[in-house]
């Protein structure tokens, strides 16, 4: 039961062909840097355009600081409106993702709304 090998070569060894292109690890270092960068750019991206962010505006500050320069005539009746509707427009132009919270109600680590 024996096996005869025969050697089609000669004796001579055959040159193998070098292979062109990345090697493995140069495919997984490509495929990782592409993973990394999109991963990061699509959580900057969902992060300024839909994650929800929590603004403050002191209301009560503010309303209470334009009463006292009215009433001690520091401005005109017409001052004081303007600055009230550039409250209005302040608020009203924070992005849709922006959510505005009074002042008083978060303690701390959110932005303020400032007219």
């Amino acid at each position: 039961m024996g096996i005869e090998m025969d050697n089609t070569s000669g004796g001579k060894t055959v040159a193998t062909p070098k292979k062109h292109g990345p090697g493995f690890i140069a495919a997984a270092f490509i495929a990782l840097v592409v993973s990394l960068v999109t991963a990061i750019g699509v959580v900057t991206f969902y992060d300024r355009r839909y994650a929800q962010k929590i603004v403050t505006m002191d209301l009560k500050g503010y309303i209470r600081d334009q009463r006292d320069k009215a009433v001690s005539g520091a401005i005109s009746d017409e001052e004081l409106r303007k600055n009230i509707d550039a409250m209005e427009a302040a608020l009203l132009t924070a992005p849709p993702n922006h959510i505005v919270l009074l002042k008083e109600v978060v303690l701390r680590n959110a932005g303020e709304i400032k007219p």
